[in-house]
């Protein structure tokens, strides 16, 4: 419901109507409702990137720190014997 993307167009909202009001002109006022289209598509996706490279990141060090049973009999890594 209250999703980042939520407060985003809510916030682009807010500054169409701002636009609205400062730009009487229906050229200027499309060039300005253009930008903040532009403005919102990008940060939805810079959002949306950010998300699934926490949930990634999250993921990856949980499956490390907390190995399933399945995953605990082979180590995320290998050691070598050392050559004497």
């Amino acid at each position: 419901m209250f999703s980042p993307h939520f407060y985003i167009e809510s916030f682009q909202n807010t500054k169409k109507l701002v636009a609205d009001q400062i730009f009487k002109d229906p050229a200027l006022n499309k060039a300005a409702h253009t930008y903040i289209d532009s403005q919102t598509q990008f940060a939805k996706m810079a959002v949306t990137n950010t998300i699934n490279m926490a949930k990634y990141s999250a993921d990856s060090v949980s499956k490390v720190l907390f190995p399933q049973k399945e995953q605990a009999s082979k180590a995320p890594y290998k050691v070598e014997k050392e050559a004497n």
